[in-house]
Formats: C-alpha cells, structure tokens, sequence
C-alpha cells in the first residue's frame, strides 16, 4: 500500500491515452491516432494503417 499517490492530470491523460479529437470515430489509443472520422471531418489525418475514407 505505500505506492498509492494522488496522480496530476497530465500523469492520467498519459495512463488513459489521451482525449480523441472531435469527429474521430475509431480511435487508436497505443498509436494515438485516429483511424476513422465523422462525416463532418472527412480529410483529417489518420493512422498510416487505416483504410481509405470514403467520402
């Protein structure tokens, strides 16, 4: 029980991946990218192993 400590909120976005951008709808949290977006934020990056958009 001696390493239980209050953790920052930078330490918990690390532990949890991170928040996903608006309009991502498959987000990828060990490669920190987001492999499908919304119809609205077609043409956004994506993971370099994502399928092609359709839009």
């Amino acid at each position: 029980m001696k390493n239980l400590r209050k953790l920052n909120k930078g330490e918990l976005k690390k532990i949890k991946g991170g928040r996903p951008p608006l309009g991502c709808n498959s987000w990828n949290p060990t490669a920190g990218c987001c492999r499908a977006w919304a119809d609205g934020y077609c043409g956004e990056a994506t993971c370099p192993n994502s399928p092609p958009p359709f839009c």
